[in-house]
């Protein structure tokens, strides 16, 4: 048995600038974080005893012969690209819904490449997991991906990711204390306030026709360097609150109708009763309102968005990892 554990990531900054098509021109970065929030993917040996080869539990149970029987496409191709021939069980459990739109799960990817590396008995650094699940996200959507989700996932924590060139990626630690990072996220609220396909907000780096024009991306990309500079100093940390809004003005791709109308209705009242700022931000399949408010307003805004769900915000410093594997997981892929 071979278990991998793999966080969900919130994106601060920089929002579609991880895009191929902007960053090969002009640059790209991104400030974010992995949370506490996670994916599960556990695999073992189907013994000859069953009338199946291979067996995937995800939100539907699938048993086929070989991997390109599979619908899941991310399954599929995972088990192709590493040459998987051993029939296995695979099982997924995850604590926030993933996208219907399975194809855009880095974090779903990473985590199974990882859990099927283990079975082969291969040794892989986060680069690697993240290099592979950009591969085979390009090959589901038919066009480049943006890279911060995959990256998120494999190497986890607080990070600058910075991106130049053709497919060059820097993972940049930030000059920030301990403390001045769980000073943020004490300050950090998240709620969540519908679903994310419905509501018309996409990932920004993964829908071409929906992200902002080349002005808009450009000043999303400065805002990186005010919220860093903002951390690393002794700034208030109620600058960066306030930059979180404007960078959801720079960027929003809200569509018109009842879930935009839900999500400024909300983000209003929660101002009103004392938060700084926000943005909302996609995990999954989950549109989630991420806002800034001192503690000392917290429960004035919890008061006032009731009963909006709040889901707790902390800060991972994991990426994708194996938390648990059996004596004799490892047989090959022969």
């Amino acid at each position: 048995m071979i278990i991998s554990q793999t966080p969900y990531n919130i994106v601060f900054f920089g929002d579609g600038t991880d895009h191929p098509e902007f960053y090969s021109e002009y640059g790209g970065s991104t400030l974010l974080t992995s949370i506490d929030r996670y994916c599960f993917h556990s695999i073992h040996e189907v013994p000859p005893l069953f009338h199946y080869k291979f067996r995937a539990n995800y939100e539907r149970t699938e048993h086929v012969e070989s991997p390109l029987e599979f619908r899941h496409p991310l399954i599929r191709d995972c088990l192709e690209y590493l040459r998987i021939r051993n029939g296995l069980n695979i099982s997924d459990i995850s604590d926030i819904p993933h996208a219907s739109d399975m194809g855009m799960s880095a974090h779903f990817t990473v985590g199974l490449l990882h859990a099927l590396h283990a079975y082969r008995g291969d040794v892989v650094n986060p680069e690697e997991l993240a290099r592979e699940s950009v591969i085979i996200g390009d090959k589901q959507t038919e066009r480049p991906t943006g890279y911060s989700e995959p990256y998120a996932a494999a190497y986890g924590g607080f990070m600058r990711l910075d991106f130049s060139g053709k497919q060059i990626v820097e993972v940049n630690r930030l000059n920030v204390s301990p403390e001045r990072l769980r000073q943020l996220e004490s300050r950090l609220l998240m709620f969540h306030v519908g679903d994310a396909l419905s509501s018309g907000l996409t990932h920004l780096n993964r829908t071409s026709d929906t992200r902002p024009d080349t002005d808009e991306l450009k000043d999303m990309l400065r805002m990186v360097d005010k919220a860093q500079n903002i951390l690393e100093s002794d700034t208030l940390l109620e600058d960066w609150g306030q930059l979180l809004t404007e960078s959801w003005r720079r960027g929003k791709t809200i569509s018109d109708g009842f879930s935009a109308y839900t999500l400024h209705d909300i983000y209003e009242r929660a101002v009103e009763s004392g938060a700084v700022g926000g943005k909302p931000v996609v995990a999954g399949k989950c549109l989630l309102l991420v806002l800034y408010a001192e503690p000392e307003h917290q429960r004035y805004i919890r008061s006032a968005l009731a009963p909006v769900m709040e889901i707790p915000l902390r800060f991972s410093p994991a990426g994708s990892r194996i938390i648990l594997q059996t004596e004799n997981s490892s047989s090959g892929s022969n």
